[in-house]
């Protein structure tokens, strides 16, 4: 035997002792592949449905959802609550105090959907996975309506431009600004558009960028301000999430989106929080008039009758001006009257003798709605709660018992207002067929005008003289 060959022996271990290494290995390799394929790691989807619980952060305002006493409600509310229900499991929505405490939430895993209202090419969401867009919307530059209105971007001279700081109309200001000496575009961090459409109306700001969605949701606070121009049309909002290799949430929330797509859901839930027509220039003055001129008359009357009757005097205020704006006198031609235009059949079940009276109008107007509220079972949750609510405060609750009772025979949620709503139409379908007429299309007009109402009156109470803070301490100069 060679020398070589011998050497390589010696350094070779003891064929028993290598069977045993490999035994060993062999081994630990079945207890590796036990622990991992036997026992996978729990998916990002598996996670929520184990927490029992989804949750969502955004910032609570009228294009997201908003906190009331009786509970959540708003576009996003409403439809994350269908994809919780969907996955079986509760919502809990996370109110953070600004868009970018939103961003760290779903970046830092402290939330599982974030709602941010950026369009989906907004810089600020590059690194999240974005989901399938639930919503269309321009980017558009606010003025006040009493200075020239620009057919083009190049005709704007000498121009303060305020903008949310790295926003994507934030984005697109500094690229038609980049040669444009004279015009000063303003970066606020973090700052409620509340505040910034605020500083247009003062005039501290000639113009503001936004996009459609949040304009429209506070239009009616602002009767002299419009859109000036249309900066980029067709942006989209959509729901981000973390961006990981797991996509399971990912999938299942494109899943969701595209059903409720599909199946109309999507677009009735857009409709029904939409601004409509409701607050047209001449609209939008009349209605701040009477927040001025009539609402501190009866201010006190709302919010004591509300009190004794368990709601909010907002939502009280919103119900009276959708039903007389507000006027002690009013009378329709089929006899309602008075400042909550109650039948006489109601007035004399609610004990009010005098229907012009405003005082015994509104809180008969107020028992009525808590009677009508408390006749709906426990099973209807808010919002849907008040939706069915106002429909039967205006076309009687009868009604709304038919639709439930068809929506249950149809095996449909009947303690869904959009199910509902949908059998009062096709309630008022079969009756026109039968020569008959059920006024559904005012009631379902009336829900909305008086959400409308309710949700401006709540902006308009946030806007007090507190809330103004010192806007220039976050403001930043981009083009300098």
């Amino acid at each position: 035997m060679s020398s070589g060959f011998q050497a390589l022996r010696t350094q070779l271990p003891h064929p028993l002792i290598a069977l045993k290494v490999i035994a060993r290995g062999v081994f630990f390799s079945a207890i590796l592949f036990t622990i991992f394929h036997l026992k996978p790691a729990t998916t990002a989807l598996q996670h929520v449905q184990q927490r029992g619980a989804l949750i969502l952060a955004g910032t609570s305002g009228p294009t997201t959802f908003q906190n009331t006493a009786d509970g959540a409600r708003g576009f996003q509310y409403e439809l994350a609550q269908l994809f919780a229900e969907e996955l079986g499991v509760n919502l809990v929505l996370e109110d953070t105090p600004d868009t970018g405490s939103v961003l760290n939430a779903i970046r830092r895993n402290h939330a599982d959907i974030a709602i941010t209202g950026l369009a989906t090419d907004d810089p600020r969401l590059k690194r999240l996975r974005v989901a399938e867009p639930y919503m269309a919307v321009s980017e558009q530059l606010i003025q006040r309506l009493n200075r020239p209105i620009p057919t083009q971007f190049d005709d704007l001279e000498n121009a303060r431009i305020g903008v949310l700081a790295g926003s994507t109309e934030s984005v697109r200001l500094k690229a038609l600004t980049r040669w444009r000496s004279d015009l000063t575009v303003i970066e606020f961090e973090d700052t409620d558009p509340l505040l910034l459409l605020d500083q247009v109306e003062t005039g501290d700001l000639d113009y503001v960028a936004l996009n459609s969605s949040e304009f429209d949701a506070r239009r009616a606070l602002f009767p002299n301000l419009g859109v000036s121009l249309n900066l980029q049309d067709n942006s989209e909002l959509a729901w981000a999430l973390v961006k990981t290799r797991d996509q399971s949430l990912f999938k299942a929330a494109q899943a969701f989106l595209a059903r409720k797509q599909a199946d109309g859901t999507l677009d009735r839930l857009v409709a029904f929080y939409s601004q409509g027509d409701t607050f047209d220039p001449y609209s939008v003055r009349s209605f701040q008039r009477d927040i001025t001129q009539k609402l501190p008359r009866y201010q006190t009357l709302f919010q004591a009758n509300a009190d004794a009757n368990g709601m909010d005097w907002r939502l009280l205020a919103a119900i009276a001006y959708q039903e007389s704006r507000w006027q002690p006198n009013a009378i329709s031609p089929t006899g309602v009257k008075g400042m909550m235009m109650l039948t006489q059949g109601t007035a004399a079940h609610m004990g009010v003798a005098d229907r012009n009276n405003p005082r015994q109008s509104i809180e008969g107007g107020a028992g009525y709605y808590r009677q009508i509220l408390e006749r709906l079972p426990a099973s209807v949750r808010e919002p849907d709660r008040t939706w069915m609510a106002l429909a039967a405060y205006n076309m009687g609750p009868a009604h709304i018992d038919r639709a439930r009772k068809n929506a249950e025979a149809s095996g449909e949620d009947a303690d869904k207002w959009l199910t509902v709503s949908r059998e009062l139409r096709q309630m008022a379908t079969k009756a026109r067929e039968q020569g008959r007429r059920i006024p559904v299309g005012q009631a379902l007009v009336y829900v909305q005008q008086v959400r409308r109402y309710y949700d401006t009156l709540q902006l308009a109470t946030s806007l007090s003289s507190d809330t103004r803070v010192a806007w220039n301490q976050n403001e930043r100069d981009i083009t300098r």
